[in-house]
C-alpha cells in the first residue's frame, strides 16, 4: 500500500493538534508536511504578557522541529495558492506540492474595517514582532519622556490609545498598564501619573461582552482601578499619525495607537477558481471538510462552520485546538475506509486576565474572578502549552515576577 502524503498548512493551534493527535498507525500509514512561514509555534493567549515584560519572547514560541517525529517534514515557507482537483499546494519559492491529504488552517490576520488611516498609523497585535515591539515603544519613550522638562510634552508622549475590547485589547492593555505604572513609571522620578493616560475605546457597550454581564461590569471597574480610561459606544471612524476620529466627533489625540478591534482570515487562493467565502471565511462542511473536494480540510479562523446563526464558530485558540484533534481522527478514519464524523464544539469556558492577581471566567454556568479566577486561568493555560520545558520556564519566571519589577532590557526587534 502506497503511503498517503498528508499536507497541513499552518504551525498554529489546529495545524499541530492535528499532527500531534494523529495517532501513531496513522504516521507510519503516511508521510507528512507541515509548511509555516515561521519556524515556530506560537502560544498567542500569553502573548500581552510579552508585550508587557511579564514573560520574554522566548517563553511562548516551541520551535515546530521540536514537536515532529521522523515521520515528518517541515518547510519553511509562504503559500501562495492551492489547486484543490489537481490536489496541489503552490509555494512562494514556485516549490509545488502534491497531496492526497490536506488541512488548512494559515489563521488569520488584522482586520481594520476599512477606517481610514488604521493601516498606516495603528500598531497591531498578532505576532510576536508585533509584542515586542510594542514593549520596545513603551520602554523607548518612557526614557525620552524623562528627558524632557515641558510637562505638557511628556504627556504628548506618554498618551496610549487601545482599539477594541475584547479579550485580547483588554488583556494587553491591563498588561501596558502594569508595565507603565509599575514598572516604568517608578523608574522614571520626574515622571508622574499625571503625565500618563490609557484609553480603551469601546465600540459596544461593554467590554468581553462574550462574558456574563456581572462579569463585564466588574472587569470594567478594574479598568479603572488601573487608571485605564474607558470609552464605550465610540467607533473610531479615522486614525491619524497622533490621533483618532471618532463618531461623535472627537478627536482624541495618542503618541502611541493600537488597533486590536478585529481580525479576518488569511486569503487562501484557489488556483483552479474561487472558494465559497464569506468575511474572509471559507465555508465548509459540518465535519470540516471542503465540499465538493475529497480529503480537504479547512480549519481555524478559515473555516466558517455552519451555525444556526450563520457567523460561525469563534476564532479562537479554543476552537482550532478542538478542531484540529477532530480533524486527526477523522483522517485515522478515512484511512480505514470509514466515513467521517460531524465535528461538535464544546465550550470548555471562558476566561480573561486583568492583570496581576486579577481576572475573570466563566465555566459550566460557573462565575469566578479576582485572584480565584486569575490562579485558574494562569493554571489553564499553562497546561494547555504542549511543552513541559516551556511550562517549567514559565513558571519560573511568574514567580520570579511575584517579588520583582518588570524586566524593561530594551531589545531588538
Amino acid at each position: 500500500m502506497n503511503k498517503q502524503h498528508l499536507v497541513i498548512l499552518g504551525g498554529g493551534f489546529a495545524g499541530l493538534h492535528t499532527y500531534t493527535s494523529l495517532p501513531q498507525s496513522v504516521k507510519k500509514q503516511s508521510t507528512i508536511t507541515i509548511i509555516d512561514k515561521n519556524n515556530h509555534f506560537l502560544f498567542t493567549p500569553l502573548l500581552p504578557e510579552v508585550a508587557g515584560s511579564s514573560l520574554h519572547p522566548h517563553n511562548i514560541a516551541l520551535p515546530i522541529k521540536d514537536v515532529l517525529g521522523k515521520e515528518a517534514k517541515f518547510i519553511q515557507d509562504s503559500v501562495e495558492s492551492v489547486n484543490v482537483r489537481e490536489k496541489t499546494v503552490r509555494l512562494s519559492d514556485g516549490q509545488n506540492l502534491k497531496y492526497d491529504m490536506l488541512v488548512s488552517a494559515l489563521g488569520a490576520n488584522t482586520f481594520f474595517y476599512g477606517t481610514p488611516g488604521a493601516e498606516e498609523h495603528a500598531l497591531t497585535f498578532k505576532s510576536l514582532e508585533d509584542a515586542k515591539a510594542l514593549r520596545n515603544r513603551c520602554i523607548d519613550i518612557f526614557q525620552e519622556a524623562s528627558e524632557l522638562e515641558s510637562q505638557e510634552e511628556r504627556q504628548k508622549l506618554l498618551s496610549f490609545i487601545i482599539i477594541g475590547a475584547g479579550p485580547t485589547g483588554v488583556e494587553v492593555v491591563t498588561e501596558i498598564a502594569e508595565l507603565i505604572f509599575g514598572t516604568l513609571s517608578s523608574k522614571y522620578k520626574n515622571i508622574s501619573l499625571e503625565d500618563i493616560s490609557i484609553t480603551l475605546i469601546n465600540s459596544g457597550d461593554r467590554v468581553l461582552q462574550m462574558f456574563d454581564e456581572k462579569l463585564s461590569h466588574y472587569a470594567q471597574k478594574s479598568l479603572s482601578k488601573e487608571h485605564i480610561q474607558l470609552l464605550n459606544n465610540i467607533r473610531v471612524t479615522e486614525i491619524k499619525k497622533d490621533s483618532v476620529m471618532t463618531n461623535d466627533g472627537n478627536e482624541i489625540f495618542a503618541n502611541t495607537i493600537l488597533w486590536t478591534a478585529g481580525v479576518s482570515a488569511i486569503d487562501l487562493n484557489c488556483a483552479c477558481g474561487t472558494f465559497k467565502k464569506e468575511r474572509g471565511r471559507i465555508h465548509v462542511q459540518k465535519d470540516l471538510s471542503l465540499e465538493d473536494y475529497e480529503h480537504t480540510f479547512i480549519l481555524g479562523d478559515m473555516a466558517l462552520y455552519p451555525t444556526e446563526d450563520g457567523r460561525g464558530l469563534p476564532m479562537t485558540a479554543q476552537v482550532a485546538r478542538q478542531q484540529g484533534i477532530h480533524t486527526a481522527k477523522n483522517i485515522a478514519r478515512i484511512l480505514k475506509g470509514q466515513s467521517t464524523e460531524v465535528f461538535v464544539y464544546k465550550e470548555k469556558g471562558l476566561l480573561a486576565s486583568l492583570g496581576s492577581f486579577n481576572a475573570i471566567g466563566q465555566i459550566k454556568g460557573i462565575h469566578f474572578k479576582g485572584a480565584s479566577a486569575w490562579i485558574m486561568w494562569r493554571a489553564v493555560y499553562l497546561m494547555l502549552f504542549n511543552s513541559w520545558k516551556k511550562r517549567f520556564e514559565i513558571m519560573g519566571i511568574w514567580f520570579k515576577n511575584l517579588f520583582s519589577k518588570r524586566d524593561i532590557t530594551r531589545f531588538q526587534k
